[in-house]
């Protein structure tokens, strides 16, 4: 058994006709196009390197490509230099005037002028209210305002700012007259004592020097549920009896 392949070719003009190629693919034979022993090998290290030289090009070629690209505007930087986000982000102060939307950060308040229950919404529907129609005080307002982010604690009720009887009576809102107040109130049974005794809260407005700092804004609840009339009435009546002088 032979140890090498024959391969046979045609004849050429130069008289070689046949040539042996052993097992490591090496010719064995004498070839006019140099298949001399060793000479496959020396094309295939030829090759490979003219391989690997293109591949470096075409990835020297990408690297620049995207070194020049340009980055999106929401790519952090690279390193320390990156923003860090979370609870250390200082937080935005706001910018208030009469004309801001409230809502954006009183959403109860908002949300009750929005609610048929409460009175705010009346005032909505009825007389197409905005909340800077009652709460006038531009100049405290804006002081309370003052380095507010939306993040502050927003107050519960009124502190610094009020909302007083002048605003509430101006003309084409509730202008009417003391008696007229008193008649439309006649015959409210809220406020009823423990004895059974009743009184108009409109009726008893001036009647004593602690009545005469009564305002409207201490009855007539607008952003929540319920009365407050009753409750203004037992913070000096705290026995729960209207009568005076049946305390102390």
């Amino acid at each position: 058994m032979q140890s090498s392949k024959e391969k046979t070719e045609p004849t050429s003009a130069s008289g070689l006709g046949k040539w042996a190629e052993d097992g490591t693919g090496a010719c064995t034979g004498e070839r006019p196009d140099g298949c001399l022993p060793g000479a496959r090998a020396e094309r295939g290290i030829g090759s490979a390197k003219r391989w690997i030289v293109a591949v470096a090009a075409v990835a020297t070629v990408c690297f620049a490509l995207a070194g020049c690209a340009p980055k999106a505007a929401g790519d952090a930087p690279s390193g320390g230099d990156a923003p860090s986000g979370g609870s250390d982000a200082p937080a935005i102060e706001s910018t208030w005037s009469m004309d801001v939307d409230c809502g954006m950060c009183h959403a109860d308040q908002q949300a009750s002028m929005e609610d048929e229950a409460l009175s705010a919404c009346t005032h909505v529907q009825q007389a197409q209210a905005t909340c800077t129609t009652c709460h006038v005080d531009e100049a405290t307002l804006s002081g309370v305002h003052e380095g507010a982010t939306a993040d502050s604690t927003k107050p519960k009720k009124l502190k610094k700012s009020d909302v007083t009887p002048a605003t509430c009576q101006a003309a084409g809102c509730h202008d009417e007259s003391p008696e007229e107040h008193v008649a439309l109130t006649a015959g409210v049974t809220e406020l009823t004592d423990s004895n059974g005794t009743m009184v108009n809260p409109h009726e008893v407005m001036g009647l004593t020097e602690g009545h005469a700092d009564i305002v409207c804004a201490d009855c007539h609840a607008m952003h929540s549920a319920g009365s407050t009339a009753a409750e203004t009435c037992v913070s000096c009546h705290h026995a729960g009896v209207y009568e005076c002088n049946t305390c102390h």
